[in-house]
């Protein structure tokens, strides 16, 4: 009943994380194709690709920073607490900003390497492989209008917050600065959907050659 995981995560995930497709399907559904161009590239493509992985670059190293800054308060935050029975709030709040940040780029991050949750039943219901791009390609679709407007609106509370000149109450921060990470993660997220879109819609037009060549 258990059927290999033929499709591979993107680097840097180095293991079988988790499958696909539906291991009770009876047969291997098409292979996702990867939102970034795991070929050879070149032209403008390839001067896209150099583009994107120094982007990649630079989120990846602002999530670790973000990760260990984050760590790093929230021990402090335990001995300011608990052992010199002291508390600053400054502390809470810039543990809150970078709480966010790495939650906002890890959502961008994870659409980027396909570890974002969605479901497999199509392979169950759908035997056509064809289809089974179209439906795939649909919901990458959604999936791009849907993080446009959840953009929209972020990019709107943001400017409002930014107009207002609301500042945190212990640090005196800019609210703003919690406020950028949706709009980064939402426009990480879109933009990877939009470059898995293209590359399904790729990917439908290049399995559509030959059946077309057939029926000439």
């Amino acid at each position: 009943m258990n059927q290999p995981i033929q499709q591979k995560p993107l680097p840097p995930v180095g293991a079988d994380s988790y499958s696909y497709d539906a291991e009770l399907s009876s047969t291997h559904p098409p292979v996702h194709p990867s939102a970034v161009p795991d070929y050879e590239t070149s032209g403008f493509e390839k001067a896209l690709t150099r583009l994107e992985k120094q982007f990649d670059r630079a989120f990846r190293a602002m999530m670790i920073f973000s990760g260990l800054m984050l760590a790093v308060l929230m021990f402090a935050q335990v001995i300011l607490r608990y052992g010199l029975e002291s508390s600053f709030g400054g502390t809470e709040e810039a543990a809150i900003l970078l709480g966010v940040w790495v939650y906002f780029l890890g959502m961008g991050y994870a659409t980027r390497v396909r570890e974002h949750i969605h479901g497999g039943v199509v392979s169950l219901i759908v035997k056509d492989p064809f289809k089974i791009r179209l439906i795939r390609f649909f919901s990458s679709t959604v999936c791009v209008i849907a993080a446009c407007v959840f953009g929209f609106f972020a990019i709107k509370y943001a400017l409002f917050i930014i107009d207002k000149g609301r500042m945190s109450l212990y640090l005196q921060w800019p609210k703003g600065l919690w406020s950028a990470s949706m709009i980064v993660g939402f426009a990480m997220m879109g933009g990877y959907f939009l470059m898995q879109t293209i590359a399904e819609l790729r990917d439908i037009l290049r399995h559509r050659k030959p059946a077309a060549n057939e029926v000439k």
